[in-house]
């Protein structure tokens, strides 16, 4: 998986260059740089460069923003106040990660929950395929659903390690366990059921009198796995279906309010 996160992150960074490269040549801005070979050597050879360059307050705010970083209540405000459709975008955005490890919490086996990770980092690598290939998108939307869907799956693989550091992921039972432990299950019931008494035939030695002994049915031992199995299905009934619920109604509610002036829709 993290070979597939920089995979992305190279995919968006090279779509972003070859993109600016076609716009700079359009516009006869290229200078020496006249092939796209030359332009990409260029430019990713001064990243280093540019991440010294002066900015004004706002510019920090969104380069820290594409770099993952978590801003501080004063840059939110400053934010919201100087640019509101990027401070939208947003909480949109942590809101879908909310719901996303809302998700985590409630899955059963590990499985599912490698599944529902490949779910959403497809449902963008989908997004960037669309885009890349649709020319009624100009090009300067190009890139900033580019650099979304970059940073939403960012966001994933940050829920994830989170989720696999504190130790929710090894927790979690294998497909392979659960059912073993069903079956373990379902056998253990069966053996508690009481035997029927069989039946006399004729000539069989009749039973001392007194009182017959009683046998007790055996204590099933939980194996391993029953006890992955239930923690699991115990962990997903705690998570609360109400915070869920709320946290995609507001992440669809804010999402359909950008509808108007969005050409793709990025939600996973």
């Amino acid at each position: 998986m993290i070979a597939m996160m920089g995979s992305i992150g190279a995919y968006t960074k090279n779509l972003k260059l070859q993109t600016q490269f076609q716009m700079k040549q359009a516009r006869g801005e290229l200078g020496s740089h006249k092939s796209l070979d030359g332009y990409l050597s260029a430019r990713l050879s001064e990243d280093g460069e540019d991440e010294h360059k002066p900015n004004d307050k706002l510019r920090d705010i969104h380069n820290k923003l594409l770099q993952g970083g978590k801003l501080t209540p004063e840059e939110r405000k400053y934010l919201q106040a100087n640019d509101p459709e990027a401070y939208q975008k947003l909480k949109a955005a942590e809101q879908e990660q909310k719901a996303f490890e809302q998700k985590l919490k409630q899955c059963r086996t590990k499985e599912e929950a490698q599944r529902l990770k490949m779910t959403y980092i497809n449902s963008s690598l989908v997004t960037l395929k669309g885009v890349e290939h649709n020319s009624s998108i100009p090009k300067d939307k190009k890139l900033e659903i580019f650099m979304q869907e970059k940073q939403r799956c960012d966001r994933i693989e940050e829920s994830s390690r989170e989720f696999v550091s504190r130790g929710d992921y090894d927790r979690l039972p294998t497909e392979a366990e659960e059912h073993k432990a069903i079956k373990d299950s379902v056998e253990a019931e069966e053996a508690q059921k009481p035997k029927a008494p069989e039946k006399k035939k004729p000539g069989d030695t009749p039973e001392p009198a007194g009182r017959p002994e009683e046998k007790k049915p055996a204590v099933h031992v939980e194996t391993e796995e029953e006890k992955k199995v239930k923690r699991a299905r115990a962990n997903s009934r705690r998570g609360s279906d109400a915070e869920f619920h709320q946290a995609v109604a507001a992440y669809t509610a804010s999402a359909a309010g950008e509808a108007g002036t969005s050409i793709i829709d990025t939600k996973g």
